[in-house]
C-alpha cells in the first residue's frame, strides 16, 4: 500500500476495510491509501501523496476529485487542540423526550453552538448530545436550560475526564 510500511500501521481506515472485498465498496486499495494520508494530513499535496504511494500526481488528483464528486470525501478540516486554548469540558448528554415533542426538541437544541453532534439512539434515552464547553459553568448553564425545554423528561450527563483514544474532530 505505502512505500513506507510503517505508515500502514497507523491507518485505522486500512485496518477497518482489511479483508473486505473492495469490489463491493466504491473505493479500491489506492483510494484507501489516499484516504489514510489525507486523514493524517488533509494539507498533504498531491505530489507528496503520489511520492508516498509511488504513483503519478495526475492519478492522485483524479482519484481525490472522484472521491469528492462521489461524496466519499465530504470536506477537509483542521483539528483544533482545544486544550491549548481553553480548559475544554466534553460531555455526552442523554435525553428522554416525549415522543410527540421529539421534532420540536431536536429543532430547539441542534443548532446550539456547543453541540458537536446530536443522535437519535435506542435504549433508555431517546437522544444523545455530544457537546464541548469551555468551562464547567457553561455545561451547568446548558443543562439548566435543557431542563426547562418543554418535551424533555430527563437528562443524564457524562463528562469525559480523559481520552485514551479520542476523536480529534470533536475536540477531545
Amino acid at each position: 500500500m505505502f512505500k513506507n510500511p510503517s505508515r500502514r500501521e497507523k491507518c485505522d481506515l486500512a485496518r477497518r476495510w482489511e479483508g473486505l472485498d473492495l469490489d463491493l465498496l466504491p473505493i479500491d486499495s489506492l483510494d484507501v491509501s489516499i484516504l489514510c494520508i489525507l486523514r493524517d494530513n488533509s494539507r498533504a499535496s498531491n505530489a507528496e501523496i503520489a511520492r508516498l504511494l509511488d504513483t503519478s500526481e495526475a492519478t492522485i488528483r483524479r482519484r481525490i476529485k472522484g472521491m469528492i464528486d462521489k461524496g466519499i470525501i465530504a470536506g477537509f478540516s483542521t483539528y483544533i487542540n482545544y486544550a491549548l486554548i481553553e480548559n475544554p469540558v466534553k460531555a455526552y448528554i442523554h435525553l428522554k423526550v416525549r415522543t410527540e415533542q421529539m421534532e420540536s426538541v431536536i429543532e430547539s437544541i441542534k443548532s446550539h453552538n456547543m453541540m458537536l453532534a446530536l443522535y437519535r439512539v435506542t435504549g433508555e434515552y431517546d437522544l444523545l448530545c455530544v457537546t464541548l464547553f469551555s468551562s464547567m459553568n457553561g455545561l451547568h448553564e446548558f443543562l439548566d436550560y435543557f431542563l426547562g425545554i418543554d418535551g424533555i423528561i430527563e437528562t443524564n450527563a457524562q463528562i469525559v475526564m480523559k481520552a485514551h483514544k479520542g476523536v480529534p474532530w470533536t475536540g477531545i
